[in-house]
């Protein structure tokens, strides 16, 4: 997820850069002319993605017959600029852009000047090659390339955030609020989804990613959806309706743009409808997995409880009307203890064994029961 948050500075009349070669130099071969030269420079002092970035090309024609600039830009970093257009394209292929073919010009004996534009596609650097040339079919190159780069950033994003009524009563529509300020275009999406802790119930990296979470387990309310809001410049303000039942979610809200899927801000924010009722705390897990009684051993009783639990338990035995009560201590998923039989099982036949949790904070109340044979 990009979040730019510096806002685009104004495009400058001041040339960023600029590159000349003559015939002269060391690259002139012996079939460029000696007086021919062309030289590119950006106007653009802060370029960004779908913006015009703006491109002067001039120098001189000291050939006789007419020239015409060629000039392609593809992404910085790979091969430099061929000796020729024709060659720059052949080698390079679908990596070049063409922003001014050959013979789209016809330029005289003398001084020129031509101006072209790039919309960069995309956040990145970028390189620019230019030729002067003196062919119909960019292969005759009367000057040295020249190139320059430059880096282009997304849409600058100075605001993005989310208001809602401090009071939201269960089952009433209630209005959300968003305050954006942009320097482009771009499509403000939000979603408001039950709060918790899976994937389907937290804040996606983009809208489209969110619907393909919902198709899995469909959890949300769509709140601003394809084509409900485009903001531009600002501070903007732009409202949705929602209207939920008691409980806590969460309000997710995206700026993308200008494509499809590019995420140049993303916010969320918590929101309580109603007063929900706080879920009980988790039971211990009581379990006894094994419990022996005889009448000349006693009993022995063990079991196993919920990780994490610890724990004073009460571990009871009636037998008639006579109780036999130990404390005993839960720990690392375990628990154990062993004690006489109750009086009155010197005749009963079978035995009734209890273990209980009184309860807490942090654990529910939970008993557990279990009726053995005793044994002699």
């Amino acid at each position: 997820m990009r979040a730019r948050l510096v806002p685009r500075g104004a495009r400058g009349a001041a040339l960023v850069a600029a590159v000349t070669t003559a015939a002269a130099g060391c690259l002139a071969g012996p079939a460029m002319a000696a007086t021919s030269t062309i030289s590119v420079a950006n106007a653009t002092t802060t370029p960004e993605q779908a913006v015009p970035v703006d491109l002067t090309f001039s120098g001189t024609n000291g050939s006789t017959g007419n020239a015409t600039v060629d000039a392609v830009v593809r992404p910085a970093g790979g091969l430099g600029c061929q000796s020729s257009y024709q060659e720059d394209v052949t080698t390079l292929g679908s990596e070049d852009t063409t922003i001014l073919a050959p013979a789209a010009q016809a330029l005289g004996a003398g001084a020129y000047q031509v101006g072209a534009n790039y919309k960069p596609p995309a956040p990145g650097s970028y390189q620019v090659c230019a030729w002067l040339d003196g062919s119909q079919d960019g292969t005759d190159s009367l000057a040295a390339p020249v190139s320059i780069n430059f880096t282009a950033q997304g849409p600058q994003v100075s605001e993005l955030s989310i208001s809602v009524p401090k009071v939201l009563t269960p089952n009433v529509s209630f209005r959300l609020g968003y305050t954006t300020q942009t320097d482009q275009q771009l499509n403000l999406y939000s979603v408001l989804l039950p709060a918790g802790t899976t994937s389907a119930e937290t804040c996606a990296d983009s809208f489209e990613l969110q619907q393909q979470e919902q198709e899995q387990e469909p959890t949300e309310t769509i709140l601003l959806g394809v084509g409900a809001a485009s903001v531009f410049g600002g501070p903007t303000s732009t409202t949705a309706i929602g209207k939920q039942k008691t409980g806590l979610y969460t309000v997710c809200a995206w700026l993308e743009g200008p494509n499809a899927q590019e995420v140049d801000k993303a916010v969320s924010t918590p929101i309580t409808v109603g007063t929900p009722v706080a879920p009980p705390p988790p039971e211990p897990g009581l379990k006894l997995t094994a419990v022996k009684a005889s009448r000349r051993h006693g009993l022995s009783v063990s079991g196993s409880t919920a990780a994490g639990f610890t724990g004073r338990l009460l571990v009871s035995a009636p037998c008639g009307s006579s109780t036999t009560k130990r404390i005993t201590t839960a720990k690392r998923h375990r628990f154990s203890s062993a004690f006489g039989l109750p009086r009155g099982c010197r005749v009963g036949r079978k035995v009734k064994v209890s273990v209980s949790w009184a309860g807490s904070g942090s654990w529910s109340k939970q008993s557990a029961s279990r009726s053995v044979a005793v044994r002699k």
